[in-house]
């Protein structure tokens, strides 16, 4: 059996169009009630009632937005691996003149109120949407709404919807209504509003993923648009500039489809193309028809001008010399604590006080786990249950007194077990209301609580047209109140999937390389700093401000890809240091932070490889453990191809021979190793290589480095205790990359060196 075909069709979630009625309470999918873009709307609620009916509500407007007879297609990124997809509906609808808005007056006078979604909870069998109405005066009415669907005696469906309001103030009337009539809600009590409608015997469309040309459905079913746009060099070259430097011809197209077939680089710089042996050379032929169907007039040479410069040649290409690590770090021992029928692509990570593992998954479930027994590491004592689930892409989730609050891609939720089975009753909305639209790119990341606020960031947006605008809440830190309130921090990022405590319990985050970022980043956040990302600023200011310097800049394609949540390590020798995953390198790096004239600072090293997939989560258990959770999206982000992963790593004390450390000094830096170097270490120390080079922002992807030189040592000593080579240099400039290639040298006791490489970013050089 093709499991990944078995995958994707049990993604496709749809009910069936029959007309035999099913019991009121049955429900037509496992998972009823999801948060998701729907037909290009954000902030959706649809409820799967029967096969007979759907409804979706609009949460933004606390109004119900549609009734229909079909289902629903959970396509994209979480579900279907299309990047450049969102859920749609497809059926037919029942009626266009349902009472779908609010109106309120305040002593027989239309009020102006705005309207608040508080969340939902279930409630025998039913699922009960609340809403908060707040008036001019600031009185809050709160409305409950429960919607059910019926038929009568002849089989006739109807929508029946159940109101229960409190907190009413005399004077004020709550009504319904679609712009005709109205139906008046009881106040402070309780209200039925039966609609009845046609029998539906044709729906209109069938469930089927959206495509222009075959080639392109190919494409959007693979992993195509994770590292290609249409107009413009992302990862690899755009469709366009692969269209002009091609002839259509039988000879051209055979090498194209081996390369996409075999994978590869060297055609188009340093970027390596995911191979494709899954894909028929039929298919590939189709995609190609496609691309060509994007050749114009311009030359090759004016559609590729935004190509970057390549890095300079490493000197070794080695695992872990030049090239990323294979193997699992030796100082630790790792576990995998999943089940084999439990694979989960991991959004969120944080322990419960009793010490039980809580994880969301950014899949079709959009689910949150209760694993217990993790500590154990044996897979036939650990359990999982599933807490929550239909939430809408949870890539951030964090554990405050005890209680689960999950970051959805358009909500901040708190997610409440009130009668104690570990399962939510309650899903309910914190915040609801920073700017988001329909595209695929605009992630929430991560979720930080610190002071009483919480903490997460938002990516950009990729695939606005000319006439969209950037939305000012994109490419930022947002600090959360719990009453909903938020506030930008910083901005300018555009892919930061990643946040946490750093040292001297300050906040750092991650962001990802790409237009206007030339290099991935570990930021310290500071309010009000701006980082560089430029879209959506342009369009209000002629110049954006300076852009803030990270504490340290990681080269792409040589120690990073896809940087994700950091973790400060709370123990043993690597105490104080961070570390953090990457999705698309695969692995763990390590970060070294200190304080120069006030500022972060330090540099990155390689750590770790040998875990199953691209690591998208860290978090330190109380038995001392790093727990790891993996993500993967078919092709450009995922490592080796894979999707999920859930492991720990634990110190076994065994030393390994690498830098500690590296500290800046004046005129120079210090490098520290965690074990005495052997005694020829000074002749083998003539071939350190340093180099040093600053990045220019530009509209193009990445790239490039400026002024890439060669440092000269002018001195260089090894201390007393033969564990700190001092290294004095020529030409050291500040708010520089500094690039430190050690050769490949022993310990005293003949210990191999794990990793040769670190990447220092010398904002400020010492007094």
């Amino acid at each position: 059996m093709n499991f990944r075909w078995v995958a994707i069709s049990a993604l496709i979630v749809f009910a069936a169009c029959g007309t035999d009625q099913l019991p009121t309470r049955k429900r037509p999918l496992d998972v009823w009630v999801i948060r998701s873009v729907l037909d290009r709307q954000p902030r959706i609620l649809t409820i799967a009632l029967d096969t007979n009916c759907y409804v979706a509500y609009d949460v933004a407007r606390c109004t119900l937005h549609k009734v229909w007879k079909g289902g629903i297609i959970l396509q994209g990124a979480a579900y279907t691996n299309q990047p450049n997809l969102q859920p749609v509906s497809w059926g037919s609808s029942y009626s266009d003149t349902l009472m779908n808005k609010w109106k309120i007056e305040v002593d027989g006078k239309a009020d102006n109120f705005h309207a608040i979604n508080k969340g939902y909870q279930f409630r025998r069998d039913r699922v009960n949407l609340k809403f908060a109405i707040v008036t001019s005066s600031n009185d809050t009415v709160q409305i409950e709404e429960s919607p059910e669907f019926i038929t009568d005696n002849e089989g006739r469906p109807g929508l029946e919807r159940k109101f229960k309001t409190t907190n009413v103030p005399d004077g004020v009337k709550v009504s319904t209504t679609n712009g005709k009539s109205a139906f008046v809600l009881k106040s402070n009590g309780t209200s039925q509003l039966t609609t009845w409608f046609n029998v539906i015997t044709h729906i209109d469309g069938s469930p089927k993923y959206r495509s222009d040309h075959t080639g392109l459905n190919y494409m959007e079913k693979s992993d195509c648009f994770t590292c290609h746009e249409v107009d413009r060099q992302n990862v690899g070259p755009s469709f366009q500039q692969i269209a002009a430097r091609y002839k259509s011809d039988e000879t051209i197209i055979g090498k194209l489809v081996a390369k996409v077939q075999t994978g590869g680089s060297g055609e188009w710089g340093n970027s390596v193309m995911t191979s494709h042996p899954q894909l028929a050379e039929g298919e590939i032929r189709t995609m190609l028809d496609y691309i060509f169907t994007l050749k114009s007039d311009k030359r090759e040479e004016d559609i590729e001008n935004n190509q970057t410069e390549d890095a300079p040649p490493a000197a070794n290409t080695s695992p872990g010399d030049g090239a990323p690590l294979q193997g699992l770090h030796p100082s630790f021992d790792l576990t995998t604590i999943r089940k084999f029928n439990f694979r989960p692509r991991v959004g969120g990570l944080a322990f419960l006080p009793d010490g039980r593992l809580v994880i969301s998954t950014w899949d079709s479930i959009g689910g949150v786990y209760l694993i217990d027994n993790v500590e154990t590491g044996d897979t036939n004592k650990i359990t999982v249950k599933r807490f929550a689930a239909g939430l809408a892409e949870p890539l951030g989730l964090t554990v405050v007194n005890g209680e689960i609050y999950v970051l959805q891609k358009h909500e901040l939720t708190k997610l409440i077990d009130h009668n104690g089975d570990d399962v939510a009753d309650e899903y309910a909305s914190i915040c609801n209301s920073w700017g988001v639209t329909a595209d695929f790119h605009e992630f929430a990341f991560g979720l930080l609580f610190k002071d009483g606020y919480f903490y997460a960031t938002t990516s950009m947006a990729m695939r606005l047209m000319s006439n969209e605008k950037q939305l000012p809440d994109r490419g930022a830190v947002l600090k959360i109140g719990m009453d909903g309130s938020y506030e930008k921090v910083i901005y300018g990022l555009r892919q930061p999937n990643g946040i946490n405590y750093g040292p001297d319990n300050t906040i750092f985050i991650t962001d990802n390389q790409g237009q206007w970022l030339p290099a991935s980043k570990l930021i310290h956040v500071k309010p009000g700093e701006y980082h560089g990302m430029r879209w959506g600023h342009l369009d209000t200011l002629s110049e954006p401000p300076p852009m803030a310097m990270p504490a340290i800049w990681m080269p792409e394609n040589e120690v990073a890809n896809s940087p994700s949540q950091p973790v400060l390590v709370p123990a043993g020798p690597y105490k104080g240091q961070m570390l953090h995953g990457d999705v698309t390198a695969g692995g763990i790096q390590r970060d070294f932070i200190e304080k120069i004239n006030g500022e972060y600072q330090g540099c990155v090293f390689r750590f770790t490889q040998g875990l199953e997939t691209g690591v998208n989560r860290l978090c330190f258990g109380k038995d001392g453990a790093l727990y790891i959770g993996g993500l993967g999206l078919v092709g450009g982000w995922s490592y080796n191809g894979k999707q999920w992963g859930l492991q720990k790593m634990k110190y076994n004390g065994k030393p390994a021979f690498e830098m500690l450390a590296i500290r800046a000094v004046p005129n120079g830096f210090d490098i520290e190793m965690t074990m005495e170097v052997a005694p020829d270490a000074e002749s083998q120390l003539k071939k350190l290589a340093i180099q040093q080079w600053w990045y220019k922002p530009s509209p193009d992807y990445g790239g490039p480095k400026m002024d890439v030189e060669q440092l000269k040592i002018s001195k260089l000593t090894i201390s007393n205790n033969r564990k700190i080579i001092h290294i004095e240099l020529d030409g050291l400039r500040k708010n520089h990359v500094i690039y430190f290639h050690l050769p490949k040298m022993k310990s005293k006791s003949g210990q191999d060196i794990w990793t040769t490489e670190s990447w220092y970013t010398l904002n400020n050089i010492p007094g």
